[in-house]
C-alpha cells in the first residue's frame, strides 16, 4: 500500500472517529477549523484518485439531488413496522402491566422487566447494513412497506455510513466479541433539534416560504427532499430505538434473537456499532416504576432538545416477547404512555354526524380554527352520544380542546362560566343521516346496520378488497370513488359484477390495467372463509374473531345459521367461542339479522363468491382428539387461538399448564420449560408437523 493510500485510509477512520464523538457523544474533539482542513484533504484526494473512493467515506453523505419529478421507490419490510398501543392515564399503565403478568403467568414462571425510554415525536426510520456498510434506509410507511429513504438517511447526522468494531458491544452476550454483524437491521427516530428547527423556520421566513408547523412536519418534510443536501443543511438526526435483525457470517441470528437475550443488550450494541441511543433510560419492575419515569421525564419535556410525547415501555427480555406475541397491529409486550396533551379554549360551531365502514354513527364537532401545536385546528372527535350528555356539551358552547397524544383533536368539556344562554341542547338523530334507516343502540355507540348505505359503500369495498381481506390489488381508493362517480359501484355486491367494459374506458385505464383487476377480482371469489367473514366489516369483528368463529362453523351456511337461532341460542352458542364476547355476539346476530345485509350475502354467493369451508376433513378426524387436553407452548406457525379455536370444536380441552392430566403438548421453537415439564411427566410431546397431521390436515 502506498504511504498516499495510507494516508487516505487515516483520514477517512479520523474523520469517523471525530463525527462519532460530536454527533453520538456530543463530545467534540476538535474544532470545526479543524475538522474542515481534514475533510477537504480527503475530498482533494478522492478527486486525484476516485478509484478509491467507497460508499463509506465521509465525502459520500452527500450525494447528487435526484431529478426533478422523480418518487421514492416502494420497499417492503423484512419485519414489519408495527404501531405501539397508545396510553393515557395511570390505570391504563396498570392495566397494561397486570395483562402482561396474566399471559406470561400462563407461559413460564419468569416475571417481565421493562425498559422505560423516551417516545420520540420524529419520522420513524429502519436502517439495513450489510458487512458493516449502509446499504439501505425505509420509511415506516403503513408498517409493511415503506419508501426507500437511503440517499437522505446517508444525511442525516448519526446515521453511520459504517459501522464501528464494536469487540464488547454487548454485555452479557457472551465471552467472545460480536464484531461486525453481516446484516444488522435497526429502527430509530429521525428528528430535527428544536434550536435547529427554529433556525430552518427563520430561514424559510426570510426567504419567503411558509415555515413549518412543528419539528415533526419539518423532519417530514425534507427528508421527502428530492436533494439530500437539503437534508444535510437542516441537521436531522438519528435516534437508535430498536435492533430488530442481527446476523453473523456462519450463523444466522433471526429477529429479536441470539446473540442478544435483552433489549438492553442490543441497545448496548448499537451504541458500541456507532450509533446514537437514548441517555434517558430506566429499567423498572411494575406499573408503579413506569408511571414514575414517566412523570419524571414529563417534567423535563421542556429542557430535552428533541420533541417528544410520552414514553415507550418494553418488556426487556426478547424471549418474554416472544411468548406474548402481539395482536394484528400492535405488539403485547410494549405500549406508549403519552403526555399530557397541548389545549386551547374555542367556539363549538356545529356537531355534525358521520357513517364510519361499520355504520357506526360519529359525532364530530365543528369548531372556530383555533392553533394548537403548530396545527390550525377545526373539527375535532366528541366520541358518542354518552360522552356528549355526561358532560353536558352544548351547542355554541366555549370548549376546551386539546390534541389526545399530541395528535388526535378532542372536546375536553364545556367552559360553564363562559355560558350566555345562547347555548342549546345537542338531539341526537335518531335515523342514519345518509340513508335515513333506524340507528340501533349497542353499547355507548349508535349504528346503521344497513350495508347498503350510501355514505357506508365506498369504504366497505375498500375494506372488503384490502390486504387482510380479498386482497383484490389495484382497487384502492382513487379507484372505488372513480368506480361510484361512474355509477358502476351503487352496492357492495356490485364489485362482483363489474361492468369492465366500461371500466377500461374511464381515465387512467387501460385494457392491460382492466385485465388485470378482473383477474384479481375473479381470483377473490374463492377466499378463505375468516378473510370473507372480517371483509363484510362487522363490527367488533377482527381477523382473529372472524378466524375463531369460522373454525368453529366451517362454512358460510354454518355461520348464517346461527342468526336463524333464537337470541337465546344464538348468544349461548357464540360466547362459546374463545375471544366472543356478548357484544361481539350481538354484533354478529345484528348484522345477519338485518334483512339489507343478509340479501347482500346472497347476492355475492350468487355472482359466484364462495368463501372456502375451513378444513372439512378435519371433522372426520375427532379420534385421539375429543376428550384429551392438550396444551400449546412455543413460537407456532399458526395463531395459538386458531388452533385452540380447531381443538375445542373437536372437542378437545386446551389448557395453559403441564400436568399429570395433559395427554398432547403441542411444542413450537423455544418451548422453554414446559417442555422440560413434560418430558418429565412423559407427556406426549407434537411438533407442529405433528398436530396438523391429527387434524387432518
Amino acid at each position: 500500500m502506498s504511504d498516499l493510500k495510507a494516508r487516505y485510509l487515516e483520514l477517512q477512520e479520523q474523520l469517523r472517529e471525530w463525527e462519532h464523538a460530536y454527533y453520538v457523544l456530543a463530545e467534540p474533539k476538535v474544532s470545526d477549523a479543524e475538522y474542515d482542513r481534514w475533510f477537504q484533504e480527503l475530498v482533494d484526494l478522492e478527486d486525484g484518485h476516485p478509484q478509491w473512493v467507497t460508499a463509506e467515506s465521509p465525502s459520500q453523505r452527500v450525494g447528487a439531488p435526484l431529478p426533478e419529478g422523480s418518487k421514492f421507490e416502494r420497499v417492503a419490510h423484512a419485519v414489519p413496522m408495527i404501531s405501539i398501543e397508545s396510553l393515557f392515564g395511570n390505570a391504563e399503565v396498570e392495566d397494561f402491566d397486570a395483562r402482561v403478568r396474566k399471559m406470561l403467568a400462563v407461559e413460564t414462571e419468569r416475571e417481565a422487566q421493562y425498559v422505560c425510554e423516551p417516545k420520540w415525536d420524529g419520522v420513524s426510520a429502519s436502517l439495513i447494513y450489510e458487512d458493516g456498510v449502509f446499504v439501505r434506509g425505509v420509511s415506516r410507511g403503513d408498517g409493511t412497506e415503506g419508501e426507500d429513504l437511503t440517499r437522505n438517511l446517508r444525511a442525516v447526522r448519526g446515521v453511520p455510513l459504517k459501522l464501528r468494531n464494536a469487540d464488547s458491544a454487548a454485555a452479557g452476550a457472551g465471552d467472545s466479541p460480536l464484531g461486525v454483524p453481516s446484516l444488522l437491521e435497526v429502527r430509530g427516530e429521525v428528528m430535527i433539534r428544536l434550536d435547529d428547527f427554529e433556525a430552518t423556520n427563520e430561514k424559510m421566513l426570510e426567504a419567503g416560504d411558509m415555515p413549518f408547523a412543528n419539528p415533526r412536519n419539518a423532519t417530514a418534510g425534507t427528508l421527502k427532499r428530492l436533494d439530500p443536501a437539503v437534508v444535510e443543511s437542516r441537521k436531522l438526526r438519528l435516534m437508535c430505538w430498536e435492533v430488530v435483525r442481527c446476523e453473523f457470517s456462519g450463523g444466522d441470528s433471526s429477529a429479536n434473537q441470539a446473540p442478544f437475550e435483552t433489549h438492553t443488550e442490543a441497545m448496548q450494541a448499537a451504541k458500541a456499532w456507532g450509533f446514537v441511543t437514548t441517555p434517558y433510560r430506566a429499567m423498572v419492575s411494575d406499573a408503579a416504576g413506569m408511571i414514575a419515569f414517566h412523570d419524571d421525564l414529563e417534567a423535563k419535556r421542556d429542557d430535552v432538545a428533541f420533541e417528544m410525547d410520552g414514553v415507550v415501555v418494553k418488556v426487556d427480555s426478547l424471549e418474554l416477547r416472544r411468548l406474548l406475541g402481539s395482536r394484528a397491529r400492535t405488539p403485547r409486550w410494549a405500549c406508549a404512555h403519552k403526555f399530557a396533551p397541548r389545549e386551547e379554549t374555542t367556539q363549538l360551531l356545529a356537531i355534525d354526524i358521520q357513517v364510519g365502514r361499520t355504520g357506526r354513527l360519529t359525532p364530530r364537532a365543528r369548531l372556530e380554527p383555533v392553533g394548537l401545536g403548530g396545527v390550525t385546528v377545526q373539527y375535532a372527535t366528541l366520541h358518542n352520544a354518552n360522552y356528549i350528555s355526561s358532560l353536558d356539551i352544548r351547542l355554541n358552547d366555549r370548549v376546551v380542546v386539546r390534541r389526545a397524544g399530541d395528535v388526535i383533536p378532542q372536546i375536553v368539556g364545556p367552559v360553564v362560566s363562559a355560558r350566555t344562554g345562547k347555548e342549546e341542547k345537542f338531539v341526537w338523530p335518531t335515523t342514519c343521516p345518509s340513508c335515513e334507516t333506524d340507528a340501533v343502540e349497542r353499547g355507548e355507540y349508535r349504528y346503521c346496520v344497513n350495508i347498503e348505505c350510501p355514505a357506508q359503500m365506498q369504504r366497505r369495498v375498500m375494506h372488503l378488497a384490502s390486504r387482510e381481506a380479498l386482497k383484490i390489488e389495484g382497487l384502492g381508493e382513487k379507484a372505488v370513488v372513480q368506480f361510484a362517480e361512474a355509477g358502476l359501484l351503487q352496492k357492495i355486491e356490485d364489485l362482483f359484477r363489474l361492468d369492465f367494459a366500461k371500466v377500461e374506458a374511464l381515465e387512467r385505464w387501460g385494457e392491460k390495467s382492466t385485465s388485470g383487476l378482473k383477474d384479481q377480482i375473479e381470483a377473490a371469489k374463492t377466499p378463505e372463509l375468516p378473510r370473507f367473514l372480517y371483509g363484510l366489516g362487522i363490527p367488533e369483528v377482527g381477523l382473529e374473531t372472524s378466524r375463531a368463529v369460522c373454525a368453529k362453523y366451517r362454512s358460510l351456511e354454518g355461520v348464517l345459521a346461527v342468526a336463524d337461532l333464537s337470541d337465546e341460542e344464538g348468544m349461548a352458542s357464540l360466547v362459546e367461542i374463545d375471544g366472543v364476547g356478548e357484544e361481539v355476539a350481538k354484533s354478529l346476530l345484528s348484522f345477519f339479522r338485518a334483512k339489507e345485509n343478509r340479501h347482500a350475502v346472497e347476492r355475492m354467493v350468487e355472482l359466484g363468491v364462495h368463501p372456502q369451508a375451513m378444513e372439512d376433513q378435519v371433522l372426520e378426524q375427532r379420534e385421539g382428539i375429543t376428550g384429551k387436553t392438550f396444551v400449546l407452548t412455543g413460537s407456532l406457525n399458526r395463531p395459538r387461538p386458531e388452533y385452540k379455536a380447531l381443538l375445542e370444536s373437536l372437542g378437545a380441552k386446551v389448557v395453559g399448564s403441564v400436568s399429570k392430566k395433559t395427554d398432547y403438548l403441542v411444542a413450537g421453537e423455544k418451548a422453554g420449560s414446559k417442555l422440560a415439564k413434560a418430558e418429565e411427566l412423559s407427556v406426549k410431546v407434537l411438533d407442529e408437523i405433528a398436530l396438523r397431521t391429527l387434524l387432518g390436515d
